[in-house]
């Protein structure tokens, strides 16, 4: 199926989980970054701080001025785990671009505190522009089964 370039949206180049993210100036500052599965102890489990950093490909010719960037927390039945989404409201770039240019990137993390799963299973952030989703960036959280106890004498 081919598209017209002006009928594409915004599109997800990179979409992280970690530890902790900063976007500044253009880049992001991952620690820990990469994973897909959270290992815990015991349910419910609460989580200090997980982060997503983002990479948005957003097209020259796509015809506004602002967009609302948003993030929100699902289950594995797709029921949101937060009061609301976490948004960022974007002011694009505007003035001439060059004449080569297709589309610019815009970085953008997000940083969530404090999070409680419930139970283990399959996790997903969706990823919106506009109320309109763009990606999903799946995860799992599984519990850790306890080491074996080491095989000692009992002392008599």
């Amino acid at each position: 199926m081919d598209f017209a370039p002006d009928s594409i949206g915004p599109t997800v180049d990179v979409a992280l989980l970690a530890d902790s993210v900063q976007a500044v100036r253009g880049k992001l500052f991952i620690l820990g970054g990469g994973w897909d599965t959270l290992w815990v102890r015991s349910f419910p489990a609460r989580h200090p701080s997980l982060a997503i950093g983002l990479r948005l490909r957003v097209p020259v010719s796509w015809g506004t001025d602002a967009l609302s960037l948003s993030v929100e927390l699902q289950d594995e039945d797709g029921a949101p785990l937060l009061p609301r989404p976490l948004s960022h409201k974007i002011r694009l770039p505007d003035g001439p671009h060059s004449p080569s240019m297709t589309d610019f990137g815009l970085i953008r993390s997000f940083t969530f505190n404090n999070l409680l799963f419930q139970r283990e299973g399959s996790y997903s952030f969706v990823i919106s522009v506009d109320d309109e989703p763009v990606s999903r960036l799946r995860f799992a959280v599984r519990k850790r089964e306890a080491p074996p106890e080491a095989n000692r004498p009992e002392a008599g």
